[in-house]
């Protein structure tokens, strides 16, 4: 196995280790559902994940599967999967934050009961790291195995992640109203402070 590969395998195993510890934490602290309510708009992020599972693990196992899947031939050099390492990192930092600010309120889809906004931690800075986290490693793992299906995942992921988190912020400016709005003015979406003010 190549060093990339190497280190794909070690980012996902360290993902999905991740989401199972946090959803067996919720589930042990609050006898609630960790997975939550599965919405038309959060379906898609779903089947996105699969998809980039199977990118991720066809690369694993076989490198030569960017050849199968469309290979990107420019893109298939040492610096690019240097850059993919980087964002595969830097994404799983800040989905392990984004889990660990939400504690026992994380849910995988919207909660099926109230459950208290969380505004602190890296919360501070970007009102959905868990999703820019889930962006970046999926960009980074185009990057280091770079196919046409690959770059499909990409922008597939950000679609489907876009609708999912529209739909959360409608759940959570129902529950929490005033205060989610106040929160939503002065918290970027998903980069600190260059969206503030807006919705």
């Amino acid at each position: 196995m190549t060093y990339d590969q190497v280190f794909l395998a070690a980012a996902l195993g360290a993902y999905l280790i991740s989401l199972v510890a946090i959803m067996v934490f919720v589930r042990r602290r609050t006898a609630c559902d960790p997975k939550g309510v599965d919405v038309g708009k959060t379906k898609m992020s779903g089947m996105t994940f699969f998809l980039w599972l199977t990118v991720a693990t066809c690369y694993i196992l076989n490198a030569q599967s960017v050849v199968w899947f469309g290979r990107i031939a420019f893109l298939d050099n040492a610096a690019a999967k240097g850059l993919g390492i980087a964002l595969c990192t830097l994404g799983s930092l800040l989905g392990l934050a984004g889990e660990a600010a939400l504690g026992v309120s994380f849910r995988i889809d919207l909660p099926r009961e109230r459950t208290r906004l969380v505004t602190g931690g890296i919360y501070r800075y970007t009102r959905n790291p868990c999703v820019l986290g889930v962006d970046l490693v999926v960009l980074g793992t185009f990057l280091i195995a770079p196919s046409l299906l690959a770059l499909l995942t990409v922008a597939l992921n950000f679609v489907g992640f876009h609708l999912k988190v529209q739909a959360e912020e409608e759940h959570l400016l129902r529950t929490h109203g005033q205060a989610y709005e106040a929160y939503r003015v002065r918290t970027g979406r998903y980069l600190p402070h260059l969206r503030r003010g807006t919705r």
